[in-house]
């Protein structure tokens, strides 16, 4: 690997263990063994690697959203639940993300490309006329979802729980 992805490796293990906020350059310098001055060689910035970063943690966190075929929605939402709890300063570094995108233009740019990807992927079994509308539902779901099982896991709502509300709003029975 070359300096600029030890860099990238480094901003976002520093992400997911410190956070955006309390992240500084020599604390990237530090994960990923560059010196310094590489940052402003390869990024410009230590914001724009911290950018960076973030894009490549979203994308990789759309990953999770994928669900094996034939799962029911209530294996698919406990795989989510798990996931919350097992990789939760992932979760924690792609909710900063969507924070510090309202003053990032570009990092807001691709982090909404991210949020199409995971729309489709969250979508991607049903036919084209449902497709848009169910990803789009399903990701203001993890959004809430992720954000309460984040803020307090133990008041937070169980797979069981969210299919059961989602058979309540759609009219079927729990």
């Amino acid at each position: 690997m070359g300096q600029r992805e030890d860099l990238l490796d480094g901003a976002k293990r520093c992400l997911i263990e410190r956070g955006y906020a309390h992240t500084t350059a020599r604390d990237i310098t530090a994960a990923s063994g560059a010196n310094l001055g590489s940052i402003g060689y390869h990024f410009g910035s230590k914001e724009a690697l911290m950018n960076e970063a973030m894009i490549e943690l979203s994308t990789e966190v759309v990953e999770h959203l994928r669900v094996p075929e034939g799962a029911s929605l209530t294996t698919t939402w406990q795989g989510l639940v798990d996931s919350f709890a097992e990789q939760r300063d992932l979760w924690t570094a792609v909710l900063e993300s969507a924070t510090q995108a309202i003053r990032f233009p570009e990092l807001r740019e691709r982090l909404a490309d991210a949020q199409d990807e995971a729309r489709k992927v969250l979508g991607g079994r049903l036919s084209a006329t449902d497709a848009d509308a169910a990803g789009a539902v399903q990701f203001a779901l993890i959004a809430g979802v992720m954000m309460q099982h984040l803020v307090a896991p133990d008041r937070a709502p169980s797979a069981e729980t969210i299919v059961r509300g989602l058979k309540a709003l759609a009219g079927g029975t729990a």
